[in-house]
């Protein structure tokens, strides 16, 4: 296709409607040879780089050639862009600005389009993506949020709801104190939000509707940006409010015309079987050469552990990023576990749930990039491989913040994202902490897409002895109540410091450590079952209220566990659990092999 003068690639306005979106990619008007993407005619969020004869230079994997190989000819007034792809990469291939705001590359394979290139690789880098009003419509970009509550320039308030905005969309000012920068920002009614900078007291106010906001834990700049609320949407007693329950409610409030990227653009995915390599062509990876990850990972040399499926190693990309990377062996399961991961965890993103930042497929080689996780997995905190030695053990608190973020990775999981995700494997290994020691549940390779009307019936057993619920074992219909039974487990464990099921102990009443708990807490000694160390400085309502919910979500009748939802609920003392009944042993097929992998690892 050439490019020039008015002649340019344009989005559609949403997925089910063609008319002429947002985003487009056209000629640089400056006369520069190169391209750009951009929102609404007018702001350039994505450029090429400049054609210096042989690549663009904002997109060095070109000169990689894996896939395809680039020319440009022509001048300012209009240039032809061709790629050809190389001969071993049989297939059509397409080029689009998704709905979305990405420029991405497709080829056509036996089960559909298949992206292999995308830009920005960071969705967060579109300008202006979406707000939650939009989705179900899918009208993304073209409207926004209405405040419940008009402001009142003379009683107005702030909130650090945890965000960022653009500097380049900002005034700004000289200002002592925080205080000094708030009050300029009311003194102004058109200001609707402002950020301080205390070491260089650099005082930043937005006016009009705030646009391109991200989470600032996303985000390079470390200043957050305090938002202009009416006072009447803050809470009166606001001391004894939890900033969860305030964040919540002010973002429902806030004029967020083009909102929260990392919350809200993975929502809308989540819609293709896992049973065949996924069509990725709306997922926000990029993908990796596999030259670029034996140099991020010094050719694989720092390794943090393995599993059945392939090995794990840290590496840094060009910027610094410090990534975990998953080689997988190359077997057909490995296959198709790879692309099963991709389809679920490419396509959704939760504080809970490990970010998958990309791949590579690139002939046999198979490997899956993860942000790093400093602190490794729970099982690495929660059990030591002997008796020499020395682990880092965790109070109370600790774990009962990581039981219950694993639970609401979970929840969104079953009931938040667009289809139902059954992980399949919950346990210890598979979760791993950040380096505030929060949860991400990993290891989506066993994963399943159901559906809503939950009809599917897997005949293939997936997860790992020990966790697996009676389901699995007697053929009975497979339900998100699997992984609330793992779940139940893994609590106990995180609990206890514990494994489930031990036949090393002395004590044979600690073999199956369920059937202990439910007689410690009918006997009202529930401190027994707390890792000793920990018990004196326990909240012992939490403790007792986790143990009961660990038992209800381990009933050998499905329909008798909670949903994830419920669980959530009950662990923040939201709702009142029933009396739970003691659990058997397990049968012999369903217990004994108690992993201790490492992370990272199945």
């Amino acid at each position: 296709m050439r490019f020039g003068g008015q002649q340019k690639l344009v989005s559609w306005k949403s997925s089910l409607d063609p008319a002429p979106g947002l985003f487009a990619l056209h000629m640089d008007p400056s006369g520069a040879k190169q391209f750009v993407l951009t929102w609404n005619n007018s702001v350039h969020y994505w450029t090429t780089g400049t054609w210096d004869g042989k690549i663009f230079s904002g997109i060095p994997e070109i000169a990689d050639k894996q896939l395809f190989n680039v020319s440009v000819e022509g001048n300012s007034s209009g240039l032809y862009f061709t790629y050809m792809l190389v001969p071993n990469f049989n297939a059509l291939a397409r080029y689009v600005v998704t709905t979305l705001g990405q420029g991405q590359q497709s080829s056509f394979e036996s089960s559909g389009w298949s992206m292999f290139w995308s830009v920005p690789r960071d969705a967060c880098d579109v300008y202006g993506t979406c707000d939650d009003r939009a989705w179900l419509s899918q009208d993304w970009a073209s409207s926004g949020c209405v405040r419940q509550s008009p402001l009142n320039c003379s009683t107005d308030r702030f909130i650090d709801n945890g965000v960022t905005l653009p500097d380049d969309e900002a005034s700004s000012y000289a200002a002592s104190t925080k205080k000094d920068c708030q009050e300029a920002c009311l003194r102004n009614c058109s200001c609707t939000a402002f950020a301080f900078n205390p070491p260089s007291g650099a005082c930043q106010v937005w006016s009009g509707d705030l646009l391109n906001m991200r989470n600032s834990t996303s985000s390079k700049i470390n200043s957050n940006v305090f938002i202009r609320v009416s006072a009447s949407q803050l809470p009166m007693k606001s001391k004894t409010t939890s900033i969860v329950g305030v964040v919540l409610g002010i973002v429902g409030a806030l004029t967020v015309a083009l909102g929260i990227c990392s919350v809200l653009i993975w929502r809308r995915h989540q819609q293709r079987s896992m049973d065949r390599p996924a069509d990725s062509s709306d997922s926000f990876l990029r993908m990796f050469s596999y030259k670029e990850l034996k140099i991020a990972t010094r050719n694989f040399r720092s390794k943090l552990g393995s599993g059945g499926s392939g090995s794990v190693f840290k590496g840094s990309l060009q910027d610094g990023t410090l990534v975990a990377v998953k080689k997988m062996q190359g077997s057909r399961q490995d296959e198709k576990q790879f692309w099963a991961e991709i389809s679920s965890l490419g396509n959704i993103q939760h504080v809970n749930l490990v970010r998958l930042r990309g791949f590579c497929a690139q002939g046999s080689k198979r490997l899956l990039i993860y942000d790093y996780m400093p602190n490794g997995s729970l099982n690495s905190l929660l059990f030591t491989s002997n008796s020499t030695s020395k682990k880092k053990v965790l109070d109370w608190k600790t774990r009962f913040e990581i039981a219950l973020g694993t639970a609401r990775g979970l929840l969104y999981l079953h009931e938040e994202c667009r289809g139902c995700i059954i992980h399949s494997d919950v346990k210890p290994e598979n979760i791993l902490l950040d380096g505030d020691l929060s949860p991400k549940l990993a290891d989506f390779g066993l994963a399943k897409l159901m559906g809503r009307d939950l009809s599917r019936v897997l005949t293939t057993t997936r997860g790992t002895r020990g966790y697996l619920a009676p389901e699995w074992i007697s053929g009975l219909p497979i339900t998100p109540k699997v992984d609330v039974y793992s779940f139940g487990m893994t609590l106990l464990e995180i609990i206890s410091g514990r494994r489930n099921l031990d036949l090393t102990v002395q004590d044979s009443s600690l073999y199956y450590f369920p059937s202990f708990a439910a007689t410690q807490i009918q006997q009202g000694k529930t401190i027994n079952i707390v890792e000793e160390g920990i018990a004196e400085a326990a909240d012992m309502e939490e403790v007792g209220r986790s143990c009961v919910v660990a038992l209800l979500c381990i009933q050998e009748d499905d329909e008798v566990r909670p949903s994830m939802r419920q669980v959530v609920q009950m662990l923040e003392g939201k709702m009142e659990p029933r009396t739970p009944h003691v659990p058997s042993s397990p049968l012999t097929d369903n217990d004994g092999d108690q992993s201790n992998s490492n992370s990272y690892s199945d």
